[in-house]
């Protein structure tokens, strides 16, 4: 018979591209490799910013510190004037746009042209420079300008700013990006650096504290190409960052579509080194937040109430805080050349009053991310979120109000009083915001904690009427059960116990989450506190670092009945202030529930047993007539 052997050749396989569904967490090797780059990162964002510190120093504590009067700013093809703020320059013809191509017959090339500039005009009072300036047509002139302290004053005229306090706001906005985003590098790394997530946010954090612009000049003196810069800072660093956002907290690439960010990288790094578009850069920069904006919003639609949605939403805290301010600075950073040299006081008051914004853009995003990665006080997000929600309409409203009643105000005077009456305009629009938002700040606060915090208001206002309704009804059993239940989930408490006294002894009269012979060994060594505090605290006790003191008045004195015994919140973290304001809101009226179940127990008890007695002497009486009229009848 003939049998048929199958061929055994084996089927060629498609090459498909498998994009992976989470990033690994560091360890062995990786680790290794992750360590030495994340020391070397450290020391370059630790040393740059102080060594541009250091220069700016140099150059902002000399007396005649831009002393010709003018603005100036890094290209790609040198220095350009931005603007120009003194009598001589402005006389000499120098205009807004001019390229400075030599100082005194030394050529100033590069972006690093500015530290030589910087170099070549650091002469005496009085001392006369020839600055060489070639006009956006193409045309060069030479122009003779004299080194003058008094000229560098000029720029601050009619600024508002003082020159100390302007050198001030320049020295520490040159290590403020290293106070502001280093030390939660550090303690990311010490804490979670085998995490995927925590790792690249540190070294994000590392490398955007390197490789920013405040740190070039030192960067550029030390021999570092521009180009080797914007792709070390402005590459790499924006992309760890989003791509920390994307995959945050765990790793996973959730909803799977945001994998997609991986194909970006290479198509970044191509126009870094090939392409040179800086449109393509700035779009894919966006693309990048975007996609991070919309996973975080999508995975916070999708996980449940726990720990993981408190971590998002600390995480969604800082990054809505900073991208508000940075968005708020945008319009500022795009329009600064033309602000400049249209009026160059703007060169100041950009470095004093709109810088900062984006500083603390930056600080908000960072402790946002770096409490949401350690875990650190979890629930107190609802809390921050509403208080900075009320601050901000309240701020938002009384600056609209005081601008439009000082307006109002002004023009009234014009037109009634023929004339100006701009500090009148000023302290009626004062007076009038503060009448105005004083009464508001209740009601803003009052919005904010329903909106933000709904879960304590409902505990707060929801658990008395809950309570009045039951003690008429329910045992003291299903209280003590309600009460709990209600508190666990206005506090989100991990385990809760009610004690209350019995026969002159504390018995546990319900227990949630937790074992009954718990409760009981946790009492014996607990002290009873004197006096008539509401709430008794131990935030070193693990079990129930948190009492609520259950009292009534029954007499001359309060009588403590009880007490309400809570774990700490799931993620270990003591109870907030308005947490505790909330429990000792709703110990009066859930003392009193529980004492008038008790009560109304103890007379239903008592007169069911007087009635279960009477029923017996009916009983014994009835039997005892029967046995009587038993006897005569036979007899």
């Amino acid at each position: 018979m003939a049998t048929a052997v199958a061929s055994a050749e084996p089927v060629p396989r498609r090459w498909r591209l498998r994009l992976p569904e989470q990033l690994p967490n560091l360890t062995g090797k990786w680790l290794i490799a992750y360590s030495v780059l994340w020391a070397l990162a450290l020391l370059v964002a630790t040393v740059a910013p102080l060594s541009t510190a250091v220069l700016n120093y140099h150059w902002l504590a000399h007396p005649v510190w831009r002393p010709h009067g003018l603005v100036t700013g890094t290209t790609d093809t040198g220095v350009t004037v931005k603007g120009v703020f003194g009598d001589e320059a402005r006389g000499a013809g120098v205009r807004p746009g001019d390229r400075i191509v030599a100082v005194d017959g030394w050529r100033i090339v590069g972006r690093s042209g500015e530290d030589h500039l910087f170099n070549l005009l650091d002469g005496p009072e009085g001392s006369i420079d020839t600055l060489r300036l070639r006009s956006p047509s193409g045309a060069e002139r030479d122009v003779v300008l004299a080194s003058r302290g008094s000229t560098a004053a000029q720029q601050f005229r009619g600024t508002g700013v003082s020159r100390p306090a302007f050198d001030v706001a320049v020295h520490f906005f040159d290590v403020a990006i290293l106070l502001i985003l280093v030390p939660p590098a550090v303690l990311l790394f010490i804490r979670r650096r085998r995490e995927i997530v925590p790792a690249l946010l540190s070294m994000a954090f590392l490398i955007i504290t390197g490789f920013a612009t405040s740190a070039q000049p030192a960067l550029a003196s030390a021999g570092m190409s521009d180009e080797l810069v914007q792709i070390i800072g402005g590459l790499f660093g924006w992309i760890t960052l989003s791509l920390a956002l994307i995959i945050f907290p765990d790793g996973r690439f959730v909803p799977k579509w945001t994998v997609a960010a991986l194909l970006m990288i290479p198509l970044a790094l191509l126009d870094f080194l090939v392409w040179h578009l800086s449109w393509l850069n700035n779009l894919l920069q966006v693309l990048f937040f975007l996609l991070a904006g919309i996973a975080l919003v999508l995975r916070y639609r999708m996980v449940p109430a726990g720990p993981a949605r408190q971590q998002l939403r600390w995480a969604f805290f800082g990054f809505f805080i900073g991208i508000s301010l940075l968005i708020a600075v945008l319009p500022f950073a795009i329009a600064a050349d033309q602000l400049v040299a249209g009026d160059p006081r703007w060169a100041v008051w950009l470095t004093v009053f709109v810088v900062p914004f984006a500083f603390v853009g930056l600080l908000s995003m960072a402790l946002g991310l770096m409490v949401s990665v350690l875990k650190y006080r979890l629930y107190d997000a609802d809390t921050v979120i509403g208080r900075s929600a009320a601050y901000g309409v309240l701020t938002i409203g009384f600056v609209a109000l005081f601008a439009g009643t000082e307006n109002l105000a002004q023009l009234i005077g014009e037109r009634y009083f023929e004339h100006s009456i701009g500090i009148v305009a000023g302290a009626i629009g004062a007076a009038v915001a503060a009448a105005v938002v004083v009464p508001l700040h209740n009601r803003v606060h009052r919005w904010a904690e329903r909106r933000f915090q709904k879960a304590l208001i409902r505990l707060r206002e929801g658990l008395p009427e809950t309570v009045g309704d039951l003690r008429e009804s329910a045992s003291v059993d299903d209280l003590v059960g309600a009460v709990m239940t209600r508190v666990e989930a206005g506090v989100r408490s991990t385990r809760e116990a009610v004690l209350l006294r019995k026969n002159g002894r504390w018995s546990v009269a319900g227990a949630h989450r937790v074992p009954l012979r718990q409760v009981r060994e946790w009492r014996r060594g607990w002290t009873v506190p004197a006096g008539q505090v509401t709430l008794d605290r131990d935030r070193n006790d693990l079990v129930f670092p948190l009492r609520v003191r259950l009292c009534v008045e029954t007499g001359d004195e309060p009588q403590t009945i009880g007490w309400l015994l809570l774990g700490p919140r799931p993620d270990g973290s003591f109870f907030g202030r308005d947490e505790r304001e909330a429990l000792a809101h709703v110990a009066g009226p859930v003392a009193r529930a529980i004492h008038i179940a008790q009560v109304r127990e103890q007379r239903e008890a008592s007169a069911e047993a007087r009635l279960s007695g009477l029923e017996a002497m009916i009983a014994r009486f009835a039997e005892t007539l029967g046995r009587g009229a038993v006897g005569p009848a036979a007899a």
